[in-house]
């Protein structure tokens, strides 16, 4: 089978498994203060395998190296870490980790720094992130992985904004109408 459609399919179940386990549904089943540690320790081991997969697999190089291509990437995996470390530093580190135990406080819309400009920074930052590796190193393994991160991350925001007006009603239908979903206005 071609490694592209085995990292695809990696891709999907990890996608699967992620979507089931952040589910309110799950949640409720598996009541534990635990759990989103559970769900973060889950999620990194999952990853390991396909990472692993993608970086063995023999791949084709789709464009030749270049330094243009390499800057260009290297810049948005840079881009991409930067906005991923400021998104996450803006929300409770300790319980976004799964760290805070005992954690009490009712869930507030975060509509400050970076998500002043954009709805979902942290998402953003993830696609700059693995578009950059394909552009630095342009193999067919790093372009399916781009795609299928792609596809993922917008049917996660599909669900997640769902969610968030359900959360938090016209305070975030408000907040939609003022900042652009994944790239902001210039």
């Amino acid at each position: 089978m071609n490694n592209n459609i085995i990292l695809g399919l990696l891709w999907v179940g990890y996608g699967i498994v992620h979507s089931v386990l952040a589910s309110d549904s799950v949640k409720k089943v598996f009541q534990t203060k635990y759990y989103r540690l559970i769900y973060n320790l889950i999620a990194i081991i999952l990853l390991i395998p396909i990472l692993y997969f993608q970086l063995t697999a023999e791949s084709k190089i789709l464009m030749e190296d270049s330094i243009f291509n390499q800057l260009l990437g290297g810049i948005m995996m840079s881009a991409g870490i930067f906005m991923m470390y400021i998104s996450i530093k803006g929300y409770a580190t300790k319980e976004f980790l799964g760290l805070d135990f005992d954690h009490k406080q009712p869930d507030l819309l975060k509509i400050d720094g970076l998500s002043e400009f954009i709805r979902h920074p942290l998402y953003t930052g993830t696609l700059l992130f693995f578009w950059g590796t394909f552009g630095f190193f342009t193999t067919e393994t790093f372009l399916t992985t781009a795609l299928f991160i792609t596809i993922y991350v917008r049917i996660g925001i599909y669900f997640e904004e769902k969610k968030l007006v359900r959360t938090f009603g016209k305070q975030y239908e408000a907040y939609q109408k003022k900042a652009p979903m994944l790239i902001p206005r210039l």
